[in-house]
């Protein structure tokens, strides 16, 4: 009886060690940072001022060129090269800013995508958010219509619940209905321009796009659903534990 019931702790145990690790394969909240817009935020602060320094934008824009390029073809780079050659500080600004939503716009491609992997698409949409977020203070519009548009397309990914628990489909159309009013919002705020000062039409999608690297998954545990977990198996515990002295 002494050894039935050590069997059970142990089982018990195991599942409260087990329980936060599948909370956590399911918490993805925190985006992993967003390297173009960050790249955006170091030619933005090295071009913002009375004396821009453009060997450190142009150091930056360079770390960076060949992913534009190969994400959004030759022609965006050849743009941004000349305004760098040139040193146009709004244009090369400007240029960046449309790029960003060229960004915005593969990421909820690259989530609509995914929808049936709930953790590659709740990252993506988190990285569409992080772009997002880089271009709002550039932006004069209601950024309240905008952050319910996201919400609604992160409950649109569904849910795998926990253990099976709660979980929900995810809703493609909703999805695909709030990532169109995002993306209305801002794509005609940002155009691509040309040498001249005229708008670009830039030659998406490239031919051969190069896949998005594995996201990797932050392994953040919900503390709230742990606690409640951990509180369920102890419960059980303390069941077992009676039960085994009332046998006695």
């Amino acid at each position: 009886m002494k050894r039935l019931l050590q069997f059970g702790l142990a089982i018990i145990f195991a599942a409260m060690l087990f329980a936060p690790s599948q909370v956590s394969a399911y918490s993805y909240g925190d985006a992993n940072t967003e390297e173009v817009a960050e790249t955006f935020k170091l030619v933005e602060t090295a071009l913002n001022g009375p004396a821009p320094d453009w060997n450190a934008a142009e150091e930056a824009y360079k770390v960076r060129k060949s992913e534009i390029k190969s994400h959004f073809g030759d022609a965006v780079a050849s743009i941004l090269d000349h305004n760098f050659q040139a040193k146009d500080v709004n244009l090369t600004l400007s240029n960046f800013k449309a790029v960003l939503v060229l960004n915005l716009d593969r990421r909820f491609n690259y989530a609509l995508a995914d929808l049936n992997d709930y953790a590659q698409a709740k990252l993506l949409l988190a990285k569409a958010k992080s772009t997002y977020a880089t271009l709002q203070p550039h932006m004069e519009l209601d950024a309240g219509e905008i952050d319910k548009a996201f919400e609604d397309a992160l409950t649109a990914l569904g849910n795998p619940g926990l253990f099976g628990v709660g979980k929900k489909e995810p809703d493609p159309e909703a999805f695909k209905s709030n990532v169109s009013f995002i993306q209305n919002k801002i794509s005609l705020l940002f155009p691509l321009q040309g040498a001249e000062g005229e708008e670009a039409s830039p030659s998406l999608p490239v031919d051969e796009p190069v896949q998005h690297a594995p996201l990797e998954r932050t392994q953040k545990t919900n503390v709230g659903v742990t606690i409640v977990v951990i509180a369920a198996m102890a419960a059980i515990g303390g069941f077992i534990i009676w039960w085994m002295r009332r046998k006695k």
